[in-house]
Order: structure tokens, then C-alpha cells, then sequence
């Protein structure tokens, strides 16, 4: 873990020193991961990016993204400790890789042709996120959350991926997403609005719930969740309900 200070994403140095302070078996925001799992699965992404970015600049033939299925298991069989040392090593090497991408040149992920810089701002979005599933609403946390990047990357995700869990997610209504405005529920009649902070923008993008809607009642809630309780109106008013961020 001593390389930690190579890396140039602040984003992911902050993910890989949060991981001190968490035990493997802890759970997480991400639902059904522990800390263990969720580490897997930035290893084995960031494994994932640097062997595909480095197949191109050896001119080898492009090849399809491997999926979580195939790359992640023999991450999660690691030990942890070693599990830790991976990521850091496969961090240091797409920061590198990517580095030397030439201007123009773009790489095959997961279907979508990213540039560098696309592909350096995945990556940042990805430990952003996967830190805050870790730590929750920390300063560092919402910080790093309210770059209005974050919901940019996430609407163009979106966009070029839209077989994404999050990208079809609708709860029966449409769902309207407006970068500084929240996020609005509509149909027929009647309207559900969710006041939200700019930190908690991108965290609904990406189904995760924020600290500040889930129920106290329950040991952990989705996002899904949430939005089905808000449109049955167990919050708020009849017609028109609000829950605001203050």
C-alpha cells in the first residue's frame, strides 16, 4: 500500500485509504457487497481497463470486455490483504496505461469507445461512488459527489449504455433528471418531486439511496424502495408531495 502516493487520481487514493479503517466482512451501501466484494470489483475493473488499454498500444487484436462473472472471482478468493495490493497495483497501472494513450485513440469498454479522458473519468466516478458505498456522507464523500462531472458522466453512461440496470430504472413512471434541480417523478395528474442536494444527484443516478431518505425503520433501504414508498404516499401530501433537502 506504500504506492498509494503515485496514483494521480485523488478519487481513488481517497477509496484505497478509506479501505484501512473498513473490515472485509463489512457491508456496504452496495447492495448485497461487503467491503471484500466491493473491492473485488474495482480490482478486477481496474485490472480490466489497463489489459485492454495495453492489448491496443501493443497493437495486439481488440477484444470484447470481459464481464463481472468472468474477471471478478478470483479477486474475491484473495485474501484481503493481498486483495488490497492488487488494486493498488492494477491503479497504478491504468493510470499509466491510459497516460500514454495517444490523443484520438479510443478503447473498447464495455461497448462504448472511450477516449483517455473518458476512461480516466470512469474511473473516478466508479471510486467516487464505490468510496461513499464504503464511508457514506463523509466530507471527502460529499465533496467529491457534488463535481457537477459526476452526473455529466453518469447521463452519457447512460446514453451509450442503456441495457444498464440504471439507465432503465422507471418504477412504472417516468423519471425525469434535471442536473441542479433534482430529480422529478410525473404521471398522469399527478407529480412526486425529491428536493435533492447536490451530492445525492449522482447517488440516485446510480441507485444508491442517500443517508437522508432511507427509513429509519429499516436496516438498509434502495433506491427502488424509496421511490416506491414516496409514490404510494407514505410521505408528504395527497396531489403534490415534496421531500425536501432543506
Amino acid at each position: 500500500m506504500t504506492e498509494i502516493a503515485n496514483l494521480r487520481d485523488e478519487a481513488m487514493r481517497e477509496l484505497i485509504s478509506s479501505l484501512s479503517d473498513v473490515h472485509a466482512t463489512a457491508p456496504t451501501w452496495c447492495a448485497g457487497w461487503s467491503a471484500h466484494e466491493l473491492t473485488a470489483h474495482v480490482a478486477a475493473a481496474a485490472e480490466e481497463r489497463a489489459n485492454l488499454i495495453e492489448d491496443h498500444l501493443a497493437g495486439r487484436p481488440a477484444r470484447p470486455t470481459r464481464s463481472w462473472e468472468v474477471r471478478e472471482p478470483p479477486f474475491r478468493a484473495m485474501p484481503d490483504a493481498q486483495l488490497r495490493e492488487r488494486l493498488v497495483e492494477h491503479a497504478i497501472r491504468f493510470e499509466s496505461s491510459v497516460a500514454a494513450l495517444p490523443e484520438g485513440h479510443t478503447i473498447m469498454y464495455t461497448g462504448w469507445a472511450m477516449t483517455a479522458q473518458r476512461l480516466r473519468m470512469h474511473s473516478h466516478s466508479e471510486a467516487v461512488l464505490h468510496r461513499w458505498d464504503l464511508v457514506g456522507d463523509d466530507d471527502v464523500s460529499v465533496r467529491s459527489l457534488s463535481d457537477p462531472a459526476m452526473v455529466s458522466h453518469a447521463l452519457a453512461v447512460f446514453d451509450a449504455m442503456p441495457a444498464l440496470a440504471e439507465a432503465r430504472r422507471s418504477c412504472g413512471r417516468d423519471l425525469v433528471v434535471r442536473p441542479g434541480e433534482g430529480l422529478s417523478v410525473t404521471a398522469s395528474g399527478h407529480s412526486l418531486a425529491i428536493d435533492l442536494r447536490p451530492h445525492e444527484l449522482p447517488l440516485f443516478l446510480w441507485g444508491r439511496c442517500p443517508s437522508r431518505l432511507r427509513d429509519p425503520n429499516a436496516n438498509a433501504e434502495t433506491l427502488d424502495d424509496v421511490l416506491q414508498r414516496l409514490l404510494k404516499g407514505e410521505v408528504g401530501g395527497s396531489q403534490s408531495r415534496r421531500a425536501s433537502g432543506g
